[in-house]
C-alpha cells in the first residue's frame, strides 16, 4: 500500500487507520527512524518479541559459550579499570 501522509506543525506523521489496521499497530507502537541517503527516512517497526524469537531461530545449533566468555573477560578488565580496590584476587 503506498500512501501520501503529511506532518504537522509538531512533527507528528499521522499513519493512516487502513494500514494501522491492516498493520496491528497500536498506541504505544515503537519504530526504527532510519535517515538514509539522498533525504530517504524509513520507519520500521520495532518489536522486541519478533526480534528475540528472530535471534533465537538464527542462534539454533550456534555454540555461544566463547562469546559469552569473551564478554565476561572484557567486563572483568572494565570492572578492573574503573574500580581496581574491587578486583577479586
Amino acid at each position: 500500500m503506498v500512501t501520501v501522509v503529511t506532518i504537522d506543525k509538531a512533527g507528528r506523521i499521522v499513519i493512516p487507520k487502513d494500514t494501522r489496521k491492516a498493520q496491528g499497530i497500536r498506541p504505544g507502537t515503537r519504530f526504527l527512524l532510519v535517515e538514509g541517503r539522498d533525504g530517504r527516512l524509513w520507519l520500521q517497526r520495532l518489536d522486541a518479541r519478533e526480534l528475540a524469537e528472530r535471534i533465537q531461530e538464527e542462534l539454533k545449533g550456534v555454540d555461544l559459550r566463547p562469546l559469552i566468555a569473551k564478554v565476561e573477560a572484557e567486563i572483568e578488565r572494565l570492572a578492573a579499570d574503573r574500580y581496581p580496590s574491587l578486583v577479586r584476587r
